[in-house]
């Protein structure tokens, strides 16, 4: 029988009833969970989450842009997403004459509609599993480098045969740790437009005060458009574009939602590691988590505070603010969650039980007697590595950005010193770097050296084995002298001098950029990464995926009561749950819903953070809902329901049980944030702001009744 077929089957036989936990891949809906949804109370047949040879709700879930998910909801391509995932879109256009992060933005009609060079979205076509593929011909004896470069092989072969056959570009998922591949077919558009945004009072309302917590009254959404050809196919931007025509779009549900509805989040989750030992997850808790916070929270105190002095720094910053900051607050919650509620204690209860069952038959006993020992060592063995890797991490990607920007000319550098390079070909070089230097719009040097100064110390310091600043510090200078003269000396700080180096570059005055304090300072870093740690990692995690490979079939093997869905990683899902309310802590329970009255609760005049536009006040106060409010008269914002939801999820349509849409995914609550790790089915819920809410914004706040009238609006009975 097929190793596929075996793995399906063996998973059949685990689940739990009614369970909410897990992130399901669905094409396989059907065979593992559809009893469990029906008996949830989902009324559409799984063939209309997932079919093939006719169209179905997959055909209306878009992978925006490479890391949220977004919903079409009309036969002209719009598409609705989370305002904090078209943040930066809208941030690059906002600027003070047109602050569009500040007042928001509405195209009324196709041709105020604003393009986004370098965006795109994709729609899943067709899943296929390609394990037998994959690993039909490997011995299980082979070494990991072996069966690593057989499937690195195989699946080159099988990704060129797939496009030549359908035209569709294609890529392969590992599931179960490896113990199972998937074949992804998907289409990929390149011209996609901004058509509107609330503006970040709504949007982002609450901003970080209230990421990543319940109540919630954000109106999260943002509105684009996919465009393709004449012929309705993918194609690079172009005024000749038209609306796509799209497969299957979702109706709208303006009835609501009720405590204990169906729901289904269909999205793309990023990454989650349910499966991971305890000795993983204590390293996480002690080692990771915070040195990650530390960095963040040296940054953060420079961004917030330069932010709130000058308004055009909190329009350039906005984006990076909201990037940098989180996930610093999901991994504060996710610490808490994990502690709370006894991640270690239960990962060693599990271990344990584990260990008892082996011992009890001498097969299991033979081959996995050593396993957890196994990971234990390598993860200790690793350990320093993985300090290094989230230490540069969040120095160099994440901290100051003068690291990213001169990154960029080491390949001048090089193609400088190769004397096969033409003057022409660098010259070519220099003309796109110039069209790049767009970058200076939204980078401020004080600000970025503030940032070094906060962060520089930790790095420094907490890496014994690197000399980072030989023969670039002198022995006279403190770190904060150093940065200081480095942001003084280095040419890549100003527009004018970046430019004045492109318009007059000659090979011979390489030594200028070579020289230059901060190119040799990122150089440094960077090499002693990719040169020393990077490596050393790569070796350890390498053995690490082995070994988790076999924990995974090992635990399927031993314990097959529990529930086996496959972790998040990035590849398109389907988590279903309920509408419900939850008690956080001791003395609190929360309800599942919130209202307008609770934003105007919220209010803070003195705050950004808690503003609130005069003409949503005036709609509030003459209770003019339209058609969007609830039975009740409210006018409801967002709800929480249980479904088991990752990073990716953001912009997720959340849907009913007969298909159509209810909201946007855009959050977890704090004490959901340990999900990644562990989920409890207690305290877990996601976030979605309420499609009603959505449309009221659109119609009553903004006038732009007319996207309403794309869509089409059913209530909750009608399918």
């Amino acid at each position: 029988m097929k190793r596929s077929i075996i793995l399906i089957l063996s998973v059949l036989l685990l689940q739990s009833s009614h369970a909410t936990e897990g992130m399901w891949v669905p094409s396989m809906i059907k065979q593992l969970v559809g009893d469990d949804m029906a008996a949830m109370g989902m009324k559409i047949d799984p063939s209309d989450l997932y079919a093939i040879n006719q169209s179905s709700i997959k055909d209306a879930v878009v992978h925006f842009n490479g890391g949220c998910t977004s919903v079409l909801v009309s036969d002209q391509s719009l598409l609705l997403t989370n305002h904090h995932c078209g943040y930066s879109r809208i941030q690059a256009h906002s600027s003070l004459e047109n602050n569009y992060l500040k007042d928001g933005f509405w195209a009324m009609d196709l041709s105020e509609e604003l393009a986004n060079p370098g965006m795109d979205a994709s729609i899943i076509q067709e899943i296929r599993d390609v394990t037998d593929e994959l690993l039909g011909d490997v011995s299980v004896d082979a070494s990991e480098s072996t069966r690593s470069e057989h499937i690195e092989q195989r699946s080159e072969e099988l990704i060129e045969k797939i496009k030549e056959e359908t035209g569709f570009d294609a890529y392969i998922k590992p599931f179960y740790h490896g113990n199972q591949y998937l074949l992804f077919i998907v289409e990929i558009f390149k011209d996609i437009r901004l058509v509107g945004a609330p503006p970040s009072s709504i949007g982002k309302y609450g901003f970080d005060t209230d990421n990543w917590v319940w109540p919630r009254h954000t109106g999260d959404f943002s509105v684009f458009r996919i465009y393709a050809n004449k012929d309705n196919k993918p194609a690079e931007f172009s005024e000749e574009n038209i609306p796509y025509r799209p497969r299957h779009f979702l109706p709208v549900n303006i009835q609501g939602v009720e405590e204990n509805d169906f729901t289904i989040v269909y999205g793309f989750p990023g990454t989650t590691e349910n499966y991971i030992t305890e000795a993983e997850v204590e390293n996480v808790l002690e080692v990771i988590n915070p040195l990650r916070l530390k960095m963040r929270e040296a940054s953060l105190s420079v961004i917030d505070e330069a932010m709130r002095k000058d308004e055009l720094t909190s329009i350039q910053y906005a984006a990076k603010q909201s990037r940098i900051s989180n996930a610093y607050k999901k991994w504060i919650g996710q610490s808490k969650g994990l502690t709370r509620h006894r991640a270690l204690e239960k990962k060693d209860s599990l271990e344990a039980l584990f260990m008892q069952r082996i011992a009890e038959k001498e097969a299991w006993n033979q081959k996995y007697s050593t396993l957890l020992e196994e990971i234990a060592a390598i993860e200790a063995e690793e350990l320093p590595y993985m300090v290094n890797r989230n230490y540069f991490i969040e120095f160099y990607y994440m901290g100051p950005e003068i690291f990213r920007f001169v990154e960029r000319f080491r390949e001048l550098v090089s193609m400088s010193e190769d004397a096969n390079v033409t003057d022409v070909q660098i010259a070519e070089w220099i003309e796109d770097a110039k069209d790049k230097l767009g970058y200076f719009k939204n980078y401020d040097a004080q600000v970025d050296k503030e940032i070094m100064r906060a962060q520089i110390g930790f790095f420094i310091e907490d890496q014994a084995d690197a000399d980072f600043l030989s023969g670039i510090k002198s022995e006279k200078q403190s770190l904060m002298e150093f940065v200081d003269h480095l942001y003084a000396e280095s040419m890549f700080v100003s527009e004018d001098r970046v430019t004045d180096l492109l318009n007059n570059f000659k090979r011979k005055k390489l030594k200028k950029i070579t020289s230059d304090p901060a190119y040799a300072f990122s150089k440094r870093i960077a090499a002693h990464y990719y040169e020393s740690t990077r490596p050393a990692l790569l070796e350890y995690v390498t053995q690490g995926d082995s070994l988790m490979r076999v924990w995974m079939a090992a635990q399927m093997e031993v314990l097959p009561e529990r529930t086996y869905s496959p972790d998040a990683n990035g590849s398109l899902r389907i988590t279903f749950g309920k509408v419900e309310g939850y008690a956080p802590f001791d003395g609190a329970e929360y309800a599942y819903y919130t209202t307008l009255a609770g934003v105007m609760e919220k209010e803070d005049p003195s705050s950004e953070e808690f503003e609130v536009p005069v003409k949503l006040k005036e709609l509030f106060e003459s209770k003019d809902y339209g058609r969007y409010a609830h039975s009740t008269g409210e006018m409801r914002v967002c709800f929480v329901a249980s479904n088991h939801t990752s990073g990716g999820n953001s912009g997720s349509p959340v849907i009913d049980a007969n298909g159509n849409l209810i909201g946007l995914n855009f959050d977890r609550t704090w004490e959901s944030t340990m999900s990644d790790i562990m989920f409890n089915p207690s305290i877990c819920r996601n976030i979605t702001v309420d499609i009603r809410y959505v449309l009221f914004i659109m119609d009553k706040f903004a006038g732009a009744k007319h996207l309403v009238d794309e869509m089409t609006l059913v209530s909750g009975v009608e399918g």
